[in-house]
């Protein structure tokens, strides 16, 4: 459950972050290569190796991962592979033989979009761009364009809070080095190489055997209510202003997305305490990136 809460966070994060330094709209994202394989090495409280692939500019990827993480002394394995299809995303654990897809996110924004008006599409292209950055500083971060490279490529750095800093790929969403520390985690993911000719193995997208991907639909109701709820006020003229108003902890209760972490912890079997108790984390994580926020 914390996992997925961090992840639709983060996910509004990139897209805010997209929407206001990139030259395209998010769904429309291209990568400088058509092939490539990236591989990373992962320190920390996690540590061992992960491996990106991706396809046809970046509709498709696949993402193998092996580590090991340690917390509060206990030690965990972990394997998993993500896949990623203009439609879908696949997550398989290797370990526990499970998986779960929910609808690619680009997929929802663009038929949201796609229902707008000319004037619509109109506002929420300016509301967009005009919250991208306000939405950061009320966060606490921050992004510098080409401030940095890595392996050759330019790339975008990104700060949220003094928790996280994530060196992007130029005007893309693939992160090349990733420092992130919250919630008692403190893991770097940083990229060591990348290969754009060398072939890409045959079974990289292949679902792993025995593994059937079932819908995730408490992560699909999340990401859903929260989506439609954004596009829905950025399409109003003074949608970015709304959204301002909300801040950052107006985003955990935008489109039921409260509702359904709560509806998601009840179905784990988490005692009502326990909900309450990650609850606390969640906003206390919020604020702390509230406080973070440069004074002006």
């Amino acid at each position: 459950m914390r996992k997925q809460c961090l992840l639709v966070v983060s996910m509004i994060l990139l897209f805010f972050c997209s929407l206001a330094w990139g030259e395209n709209l998010p769904w429309e994202i291209k990568l400088p290569f058509k092939e490539a394989t990236i591989h990373y090495e992962l320190t920390g409280s996690e540590q061992g190796k992960e491996t990106l692939y991706v396809k046809e500019y970046g509709k498709l990827r696949a993402k193998h991962r092996q580590a090991t993480a340690t917390m509060m002394g206990m030690t965990k394995k972990t394997e998993t592979v993500e896949i990623v299809d203009p439609d879908w995303m696949y997550t398989y654990d290797l370990v526990e033989k499970k998986g779960e897809k929910t609808t690619n996110p680009r997929k929802i924004y663009l038929t949201e979009y796609n229902k707008f008006n000319a004037e619509e599409k109109k506002n929420f292209e300016k509301n967009a761009k005009e919250l991208g950055t306000s939405m950061m500083g009320q966060f606490g971060g921050s992004v510098q364009q080409k401030a940095g490279k890595m392996l050759g490529y330019d790339c975008d750095i990104t700060t949220v809070g003094g928790m996280s800093t994530v060196h992007l790929l130029h005007g893309t969403d693939i992160p090349l080095r990733s420092e992130v520390a919250i919630m008692g985690m403190n893991n770097i993911n940083a990229a060591t190489k990348i290969d754009t000719s060398a072939a890409i193995p045959g079974n990289a997208f292949a679902p792993p055997q025995g593994i059937n991907a079932t819908l995730n639909q408490e992560a699909e109701n999340m990401m859903a209510g929260m989506i439609q709820h954004t596009m829905d006020t950025l399409k109003k003229p003074d949608g970015a202003k709304q959204m301002q108003a909300a801040g950052p902890m107006g985003i955990i209760g935008a489109g039921g997305m409260e509702k359904g972490m709560q509806q998601g912890m009840k179905d784990e079997g988490m005692s009502p305490e326990e909900q309450q108790e990650m609850m606390r984390q969640m906003n206390e994580a919020m604020q702390q990136m509230q406080k973070k926020q440069p004074k002006k």
